[in-house]
């Protein structure tokens, strides 16, 4: 009885661990999507870094992400709601790249 009422007990601390550090996660990010329809960022893709928007024709964006220019689609680059800009990757351990951008959220006037 007491080893079920232990592993229960664990699994639920486990389970409320997992919520908060997702509930930490980036909240005002969450409620965006990229030009997929995919949730910009997940619980360690997303990263503050100079973005700067370098040209927007409504379609596409490009923008200087760390100094490196990329070009992604407009529904997939948001203002910045805290004043900090930031690049959240398809691939984490790749540098910015048209195809590694998940969305980018940037800081209005830079």
């Amino acid at each position: 009885m007491w080893q079920r009422l232990c592993c229960y007990g664990c699994g639920m601390l486990v389970g409320v661990l997992i919520a908060m550090v997702y509930a930490q996660h980036g909240s005002w990010q969450d409620k965006y999507t990229n030009a997929e329809g995919m949730r910009c960022c997940g619980p360690v893709d997303c990263q503050a870094v100079p973005v700067s928007i370098v040209l927007h024709d409504g379609a596409k964006v490009q923008a200087l992400v760390m100094g490196i220019t990329v070009t992604v689609p407009a529904a997939s680059v948001h203002p910045s709601e805290d004043m900090r800009s930031y690049w959240c990757a398809r691939r984490n351990d790749e540098a910015p790249a048209n195809d590694n951008v998940r969305c980018l959220f940037y800081v209005v006037g830079s």
